[in-house]
């Protein structure tokens, strides 16, 4: 009895997940507003009223991938802040994690960098107010290490949540420069200037002595 509960939940997570990766493909090959629920039945190969018994509609399903990208996220921040000690040290660490997140998990990336950069907001108001919990989550460990600088006299007094979105977008901008890696890039190297991305932003913290 067990085992067919156990496996009925395996092929119900399954089909939850088909779903969440055929709208993802789909919004990144289309764009939001191109996006069906039936295109999304096609491309899992489900019926259009299973997708329904799954999520509400489209907004559900797209803040559901969202939710799944800030838990991934803030979870490569913690672990990157966590095996780091001096505050420097933690920032230096999560930058890094933003650029092995962004090669890595780079569907989860792509599918950030999208709702990032829309020029409108796509969910309604109470589904939005859930993303963006999940969104303070993901900055917790960079506002952490900004605080713990504070404390120790390293750093300068600043707005610790303001400079962590400065540092994530800061971080998020030149990760897109890698595309320049055979021609612009060439001589000085990506990773030598995102490197050097990173240590102007923990620069700019620093105490003068």
């Amino acid at each position: 009895m067990m085992e067919t509960v156990s496996r009925k939940q395996a092929e119900k997570e399954q089909r939850r997940r088909a779903i969440l990766e055929a709208a993802r493909g789909l919004l990144l090959e289309k764009g939001y507003d191109a996006v069906s629920i039936r295109q999304i039945a096609q491309i899992s190969e489900l019926g259009a009223g299973t997708i329904y018994s799954y999520f509400s509609g489209k907004p559900e399903i797209y803040a559901t991938l969202a939710n799944e990208v800030f838990d991934l996220l803030y979870e490569n921040f913690r672990a990157a802040a966590d095996a780091a000690s001096t505050p420097a040290d933690r920032l230096r660490a999560i930058g890094a994690s933003v650029l092995d997140f962004s090669v890595r998990h780079k569907a989860y990336y792509d599918f950030l960098d999208y709702f990032v950069s829309s020029p409108r907001t796509i969910f309604p108001a109470e589904m939005k107010s859930r993303i963006d919990e999940y969104g303070e989550e993901v900055l917790a460990p960079i506002v952490e290490a900004v605080e713990a600088g504070i404390a120790d006299g390293s750093f300068v007094r600043v707005d610790a949540r303001q400079y962590a979105l400065l540092f994530l977008g800061m971080m998020h901008g030149v990760a897109h420069f890698r595309k320049l890696k055979g021609t612009m890039l060439a001589e000085t190297g990506f990773e030598k200037l995102y490197a050097r991305g990173v240590e102007s932003m923990i620069d700019s913290l620093r105490v003068e002595r």
